[in-house]
């Protein structure tokens, strides 16, 4: 008999050891220790075959910040079948529980890390955020002379750092497009999981944070893996903290969210190796609350109506009536009309979260619509790329 539900504290060890055996990852204290942590903080949908679990997936709930909005994410993880019940229409039925749960916890959005960016398109997502990998020989790294600072640089564990930075990191500039609002348990999930991180903290005269860098030493290379600093004075001193691992590592890298590149700041840009990476997906969820709450950028726009396609969640498609007045924004779905815009909500969500223009998907062919509907809307929506610094 085939059951498809959510799932219970009594299906913990059930689906730690279907991700043991779909991810190929060993089993260990440490590893049981934080997949705990994770699943109880989750809502869990999995898929039956007399009694024994056969596929599953998890979605775990955040909030996230977006151009001054709070908006709650539902965050897809550990998605997998056996090889023998793959193939078998599994994951559509296991997204159609998990999208009911989201609706009745009244989540706007998704995020997930896929293994093939077509197969999760077909549930309506698409890529939004990426990465930026920086990689420089440390033979190559420019002798700096930075001014003294006031403040000082204190190295941490990651265990003793988190809480320290937590604020900092919730407040930050480059945490406020589509960046997670880290919870505690989270915090603490991912410190049981990453134990090995280390944390250089800079606090200013006054003994408040105002900069941190994550990194790890694996072996020869230096890893950074999260900097954010507020003053000129943090960047410097952050900078030079890592510059000075230059006798011990023969190469540092920074796997980043920016969204920008660092070359040109450097005497010689060619030392400095960038590549852009395809990172996480994301998909409107409720279409209806994201186009209400949505941080419009400007006061006014008269009235365009979009024709929205959504195969997975019906409820989003059809036709969108948008204006705003005073910066009150009136979203009507009609029952009946002529659309302005045509377009996926794959592509909107693109325009919607800041990662591609409205106007540079019409050039690409990717929407269709009136060219002066399209530049209105495209005036009012945020045009900043959208940095996630998390993984799930």
């Amino acid at each position: 008999m085939i059951e498809k539900r959510s799932l219970t504290a009594n299906d913990e060890v059930a689906f730690y050891e279907l991700a043991q055996y779909a991810f190929n990852k060993p089993d260990s204290q440490q590893r049981r220790g934080f997949f705990k942590q994770l699943y109880q903080n989750s809502n869990g949908f999995g898929i039956f075959a007399d009694d024994d679990l056969k596929s599953m997936l998890l979605a775990t709930p955040f909030n996230v910040n977006f151009n001054g909005q709070t908006f709650k994410m539902s965050g897809i993880g550990y998605v997998a079948s056996y090889p023998e019940f793959s193939g078998q229409g599994g994951i559509s039925a296991l997204m159609t529980l998990a999208f009911d749960q989201m609706h009745q916890d009244g989540v706007t959005l998704s995020y997930l890390a896929p293994f093939s960016y077509g197969f999760y398109r077909r549930f309506g997502y698409e890529q939004v955020f990426d990465q930026t990998h920086f990689e420089i020989q440390t033979q190559d790294l420019p002798r700096l002379k930075f001014p003294k600072s006031p403040g000082q640089v204190t190295r941490y564990s990651v265990a003793d750092a988190s809480d320290l930075i937590a604020n900092f990191h919730e407040t930050h500039p480059l945490n406020q497009v589509g960046g997670v609002q880290r919870p505690d348990w989270w915090r603490q999930y991912q410190v049981m999981k990453h134990p090995d991180q280390e944390v250089a903290i800079y606090t200013d005269s006054e003994d408040q944070v105002g900069g941190y860098v994550i990194y790890n030493r694996q072996g020869s290379i230096l890893v950074i893996e999260e900097l954010m600093t507020s003053t000129v004075a943090s960047q410097q001193q952050l900078v030079n903290f890592i510059f000075k691992h230059q006798s011990a590592y023969t190469t540092i890298r920074y796997e980043s969210s920016l969204t920008t590149g660092l070359a040109d700041l450097l005497p010689d840009p060619t030392v400095l190796k960038t590549t852009v990476v395809p990172y996480m997906m994301a998909r409107i969820v409720d279409l209806a609350d994201f186009l209400a709450r949505y941080p419009y950028q400007t006061a006014e726009l008269a009235t365009v109506t979009i024709d929205v396609t959504d195969d997975f969640l019906p409820v989003n498609s059809g036709l969108w009536q948008i204006s705003l007045h005073d910066g009150q924004p009136t979203i009507t779905k009609l029952a009946t009309g002529t659309a302005d815009i045509t377009l996926t909500i794959q592509n909107l969500t693109k325009a919607l979260m800041g990662y591609r223009s409205l106007t540079n998907l019409a050039q690409f062919g990717q929407i269709e619509g009136q060219p002066t509907a399209v530049q209105r809307l495209d005036q009012v929506i945020s045009h900043e790329k959208p940095m996630l610094w998390d993984y799930f």
